[in-house]
């Protein structure tokens, strides 16, 4: 049922609910008036009471007319001494009702000749254990209650059925902007989101349905550019697979000719192993930055001494290091501690040494530091290379980017390495940055916040960056 029904149904419900409180108690209002004003008039009846005790006796009881009033003027003995015309021998009330009136007024409502008749009694004045009674008809006060009752139920069903409608007016006029942005959805849901193309119109109004507008504004644009960016990295990842997969598929063909030597099988192997372990490599990578994305990146955190960590991470590049030609430092205070994971802060640091043993020229330093300053740590990884290109540095840890523009193995990886240490930065609640040094290399970095345990005074750091050290490929 639309809202628009629901809300005209609620609303006349309410409105029912309302006036029929409204109408009992107006009913009772009235009811209690009309009562009042014939209590007070058979009180004027009863102050008269006396002078139907010199009547000749009453005649046989007959129904008194409309408005005439019932007179009886009854002794301790409870027989009938006076009474106005028609009223009849029979006391008007019972042993008990008497008994009560002797003591004080009394006043009810019972048939009388199958009438229902409205009664007063109290002591009569001047004479001891004598009571004097009075009553009137009620079919004037039925006859009003009635017409009122059902003037009040008239007007209660034209009020509800008024303020059913008004309320399903005001629904459909306060809901039609919200069916407007519906019907804008629902058309933008047959074609394809394009960049830059105006979406939901935003009302001028400055209300809720303004918001809402902006809000949803602002999803599709999100959504949008969710699904540039999975274009782009699914385009970007089949462009990666495709150059491992090509080699492979070459390198098993020509092993698979008639003809080759036992060496020239042996090298299409250990080719064809080199592109499987390139393939495992990018696709590893790619799973880990899906997993970071849906923040199933899971934590193990440990206190952990930093200085070991980058260390191992230095020895196991050892052999890559000598073959290079290069030297790898660890710079960091013996006694800082961090709260974090060592096996995914390692995966960072490893990353980020391989990546700057492309770029490091023979001879250089590549070091490896840590820092706390408070309780924030910083890793960084810096080299004595090229430096990142200017225009790179904005870009540096969005996935499949890299410093060079070729997109060839010898140019580096697949791009996934900084995106990687930016994912394993955010897991920890930090960041990840890239700069240049002024005398020349390139400085990646990481900052934790709240990670790290002081230091003690004078220990050396990482330098001014401040943060942990990450890849450019």
């Amino acid at each position: 049922m639309p809202i628009r029904f629901r809300l005209a149904i609620a609303f006349a419900l309410a409105a029912a609910a309302l006036f029929a409180l409204g109408g009992w108690l107006l009913v009772g209002s009235i009811s209690s008036a009309q009562l009042s004003t014939i209590d007070s008039q058979l009180a004027v009846q009863l102050s008269q009471a006396g002078r139907y005790l010199t009547a000749a006796g009453p005649p046989a009881a007959a129904t008194p007319p409309p408005g005439e009033y019932l007179i009886q003027v009854i002794d301790p003995a409870g027989r009938v001494r006076g009474a106005s015309p028609d009223t009849g021998t029979a006391p008007l009330l019972t042993g008990a009702e008497l008994s009560q009136a002797r003591r004080g007024r009394i006043t009810l409502s019972q048939l009388v000749d199958d009438e229902n008749t409205r009664i007063t009694a109290a002591p009569l004045a001047g004479r001891n254990g004598w009571t004097a009674v009075a009553g009137v008809s009620l079919e004037s006060y039925e006859a009003t209650m009635s017409n009122a009752e059902r003037g009040i139920a008239a007007a209660g069903a034209i009020f509800v059925v008024i303020a059913g409608a008004g309320a399903y007016w005001l629904a459909r006029a306060a809901l039609s902007p919200v069916e407007r942005l519906r019907r804008q959805v629902a058309a933008m849901a047959a074609r394809p989101l394009r960049a830059g193309e105006s979406r939901i119109e935003v009302p001028a109004t400055r209300d809720e349905i303004a918001a809402l507008a902006a809000t949803m504004n602002d999803l599709l644009g999100r959504l949008q550019r969710a699904l540039s960016r999975q274009r782009a990295f699914v385009a970007d990842a089949s462009h990666e697979l495709r150059t491992p997969l090509a080699v492979l598929r070459g390198e098993l063909e020509l092993a698979d000719r008639p003809g080759r030597s036992r060496e020239e099988l042996a090298a299409a192997v250990r080719s064809a192993a080199a592109e499987a372990d390139r393939l495992a490599r990018i696709t590893g990578d790619l799973l880990l930055l899906a997993r970071s994305d849906d923040d199933r990146l899971s934590l193990r955190l440990a206190w952990t001494e930093l200085r070991p960590l980058l260390a191992r991470s230095a020895e196991l590049a050892g052999p890559r290091l000598a073959e290079a030609g290069l030297t790898c430092r660890v710079d960091a205070p013996a006694d800082l501690r961090a709260r974090i994971d060592p096996d995914w802060i390692r995966e960072a640091v490893d990353n980020l040494l391989g990546n700057a043993l492309r770029f490091a020229p023979r001879g250089s330093v590549i070091v490896l530091a840590a820092q706390a300053s408070g309780t924030d740590l910083g890793i960084e990884v810096r080299d004595e290379g090229p430096g990142f290109p200017a225009a790179f540095l904005p870009h540096a840890f969005e996935r499949f980017r890299r410093p060079d523009s070729g997109r060839s193995r010898d140019h580096g990886g697949a791009g996934l390495g900084l995106a990687i240490v930016q994912a394993i930065a955010s897991a920890h609640g930090g960041t990840a940055t890239a700069r240049n040094r002024p005398a020349g290399g390139a400085v990646v970095a990481l900052h934790l916040p709240d990670a790290a345990a002081a230091a003690g005074p004078g220990t050396a750091g990482p330098g001014p960056a401040g943060a942990a050290g990450v890849s450019r490929g």
